[in-house]
């Protein structure tokens, strides 16, 4: 599991659409024309719905893969490097933990919605009763893309820089923090002890690649965070599927196919990752066959290209709601938020059938759960607040939120309702939004005043709770730990930036991280979200879908929330 990551707002749009034809009547009609039928109304095909509803046909994973081919895939933004032990960065872990870097343990990509852990480098491993000792026992067949062999001396060396306090490796860190030793008891064998049992600790195994000792071991802290020392920075080295070719900055990342993997080999011989910020420059690249996908769609583009006759003879669309949700808070910390009445007072003035109608088109999916959306660990009892502003008002009166002086604006004790809605700056999709929130509460009698504000100082002032109220969004994976932004302690240096606090709360939290059977652990954790649902600390909103186009010359592609599995994919002669 990565930490959940604050993502700037995007607002995503798709549509529906219908096709009718009317004809004459049979009284309209000539006499001549009664014999004639009238022609059935047209409905749209198999492929057209497929398309409209961005759903991958059955076909893509269909037939006999073919080894060989090129192909070029997008990537939106530059990665700041490509080791992920000190950027926690969602190209980086795309392209490198998997592809190139591989982990002792892996989580089932295609295994939803569960994606349970199976073996990786480690081919078993075995846990004590207690749950404090982990011995893995690693494969011997496994060789570095350089050629040398893969041993127990990599994972310590990997494990020795994540724990080393002056590398860059803080958010991995933090998934090991009651790991109290770790050592190699032969060249194929490791073991680490933990000071408390933790029911995800083979989720943090899997989240971090192992890389190859005898280039890092040798490297200080300082030297190991910099590219300019650590050649793994911006060249890495693993035993994945595919091998590092080549960086050129702003331009494209090339891998080729590591004709010594140790499993499978995958099926295509090279890579390359097309390095397009403008996503309208992206599309037309896609449109001269530059590109194999387009990923990140933004939604004007996702409902106008429906019309595109050479994207859609081209491409798949797809549309798939990864692990996130998106979220209003409110920081209890501030006094007019600290009754619970209140915030469910927000929640109901909050139009989010209608954003999502409106705004969205459709596409988004509503959501009142903290986990991924299609966890067992959701209560799909739990229902979203309806849209109804009486019933914020009778709310808000019980509060004592009253306007007395007749200005328009509630008030209690002397003190006008308004408040500052921080939004990320770069975000016009968030400010549409804030635009119709600050209407709907302007006719409850509460100024919502909206507050742009850069992405730096943005994320400064949620770590520092200098905020009214905000909107962001998590992304997670399928096991999630509620500890860093719902626990009590996570106020001060966790991601708890509303300052929820919650003594039952905290105690279901705390009792759930020792709890290894998922059924046990299941319903201490819907009871915690029935706790959200009443207290309303989050103004709960939507989950994202990636909006994705696929060439129709690949094949092999599946949806997961671990991505697309690039060592699947294929090429299909047939296709022009």
């Amino acid at each position: 599991m990565t930490p959940p990551l604050p993502l700037i707002l995007l607002l995503l749009t798709t549509t529906t659409l219908t096709a009718c034809t009317r004809g004459k009547s049979k009284e309209d009609k000539p006499a001549e024309s009664q014999q004639t039928a009238t022609p059935p109304t047209p409905t749209p095909s198999a492929v057209d719905t497929e398309w409209l509803e961005g759903k991958l046909p059955a076909s893509v994973t269909e037939g006999t893969p073919v080894d060989g081919g090129e192909v070029t895939l997008h990537l939106d933004t530059e990665p700041p490097s490509l080791n992920t032990t000190v950027d926690s960065d969602w190209w980086a872990s795309r392209i490198s933990v998997g592809p190139i870097y591989q982990t002792l343990v892996e989580s089932d990509p295609y295994d939803d919605p569960r994606y349970q852990i199976r073996p990786c480098l480690a081919e078993r491993w075995e846990i004590s009763d207690d749950k404090l000792t982990y011995t893995f026992h690693l494969r011997r067949d496994v060789k570095w893309h350089d050629g040398k062999p893969f041993t127990a001396k990599d994972v310590i060396a990997t494990f020795d820089k994540i724990q080393d306090e002056t590398t860059k490796a803080a958010h991995a860190r933090s998934y090991f923090e009651e790991l109290a030793r770790y050592e190699a008891v032969d060249d194929f064998t490791v073991r680490f002890l933990w000071k408390k049992p933790y029911f995800m600790t083979l989720d943090a195994f899997a989240s971090f690649g192992i890389q190859p000792a005898h280039i890092i071991a040798p490297l200080t802290g300082t030297q190991y965070n910099d590219a300019a020392t650590n050649p793994l920075n911006r060249a890495p080295v693993g035993t994945g599927p595919f091998k590092f070719v080549t960086w050129e900055a702003n331009q494209k990342i090339v891998l080729a196919r590591n004709e010594s993997y140790w499993r499978t080999k995958p099926h295509l011989a090279r890579i390359t990752l097309r390095i397009v910020k403008d996503q309208t420059v992206a599309l037309q690249l896609a449109e001269r066959g530059e590109l194999d996908t387009v990923e990140k769609n933004l939604p004007s583009q996702w409902v106008t290209m429906k019309d595109n006759a050479t994207l859609r003879a081209k491409f798949h669309r797809s549309v798939y709601a990864d692990a996130n949700y998106q979220w209003i808070g409110w920081n209890a910390a501030r006094p007019m938020f600290s009754d619970r009445r209140v915030r469910m007072a927000l929640t109901l003035l909050t139009d989010r059938p209608g954003i999502i109608d409106k705004m969205l088109y459709g596409l988004y999916t509503p959501t009142e759960c903290h986990f991924y959306w299609r966890s067992a660990d959701c209560d799909p009892a739990l229902k979203q607040p309806p849209y109804d502003p009486a019933a914020a008002g009778k709310l808000l009166d019980e509060a004592g939120w009253k306007d007395t002086n007749n200005d328009g604006v509630r008030d209690k004790d002397g003190a006008p309702f308004k408040f500052v809605f921080m939004i990320p700056a770069t975000s016009t999709d968030a400010m549409r939004m804030a635009t119709k929130m600050k209407e709907d509460f302007g006719r409850a009698g509460i100024q919502l005043d909206v507050q742009a504000v850069e992405w730096s100082s943005f994320t400064k002032r949620l770590r520092e709770h200098e905020f009214d109220a905000c909107t962001l969004l998590w992304g997670a994976d399928a096991r999630q730990d509620p500890m860093q932004i719902w626990h009590s302690t996570s106020r001060k240096g966790g991601s708890n930036y509303v300052d929820f606090n919650n003594a039952e709360a905290d105690k279901l939290i705390t009792d759930a991280r020792v709890i290894f059977d998922d059924e046990e652990r299941r319903v201490l954790y819907r009871r915690f979200g029935a706790i959200l649902h009443e207290e309303q600390p989050y103004t709960m909103l939507w989950v994202r879908p990636r909006l994705t186009l696929l060439s129709k010359r690949l094949k092999g592609m599946r949806e997961s929330l671990q991505f697309w599995q690039w060592h699947d994919w294929w090429l299909d002669p047939a296709a022009r």
